[in-house]
């Protein structure tokens, strides 16, 4: 048995996507970062944005970035680490659209 693996189950899959927002905890989230989000940090999101070099959370991963996923994290928010990795940026720029 050696060199076997065992096949993915369909209940692996399940549990590997149950760290994943729903639509309404998602929604929730985007309203808890428009409150937790420093309003210079979205200013500096917007600067990013327009400049257009490079795609922005790039720029920005490991600082608003970072911080944005802890504090999703800190509020209670238990999605797993690489969809926070792979969405934050998406979460922030929702934010922006729902900020005054």
């Amino acid at each position: 048995m050696t060199g076997l693996r065992a096949p993915l189950l369909e209940d692996d899959l399940v549990v590997a996507m149950m760290n994943e927002p729903t639509p309404t905890e998602r929604e929730q989230a985007i309203q808890f970062l428009a409150g937790a989000i420093p309003k210079e940090a979205l200013a500096n999101v917007l600067m990013l944005m327009q400049n257009k070099q490079s795609p922005w959370h790039q720029a920005a991963h490991f600082g608003l970035g970072l911080r944005v996923r802890n504090a999703l994290r800190e509020a209670g928010y238990r999605w797993s680490d690489q969809y926070l990795d792979d969405h934050w940026h998406e979460l922030v720029q929702a934010t922006l659209l729902c900020t005054p």
